[in-house]
């Protein structure tokens, strides 16, 4: 009967251990793909953009998720817009990307 309850622990430790290594690993991305895209910004976009989002010659980027699609911001990052230059020729276009959807989850 012991043996059986600690077989059953043994498993269910087994299988929490399991589950929760994945989402670290996950977690553990997205946290090195934050840290990519903020060393992107403070490299290329701080100086105009603000060292909080919240500008300074450019425009604040606080909200600019909620404003404008992923899309739409690979586009400006790689063209330029309204007096900001185009990037296509610093940064990579997965540069690009990783920054877009960075700065597409800012909404608040």
């Amino acid at each position: 009967m012991k043996a059986i309850k600690y077989l059953m622990i043994g498993s269910l430790f087994l299988v929490a251990t399991a589950c929760s290594n994945g989402a670290t690993e996950e977690q553990t991305e997205v946290a090195d793909a934050d840290k990519s895209a903020m060393k992107l910004y403070k490299n290329n976009c701080m100086s105009c953009h603000g060292n909080d989002l919240s500008g300074r010659v450019g425009p604040g980027l606080q909200q600019v998720g909620s404003k404008m699609t992923e899309e739409k911001l690979v586009e400006i990052i790689t063209v330029g817009a309204n007096g900001m230059p185009g990037y296509e020729n610093v940064l990579s276009a997965e540069e690009i990307g990783q920054l877009a959807k960075w700065l597409s989850e800012k909404k608040e």
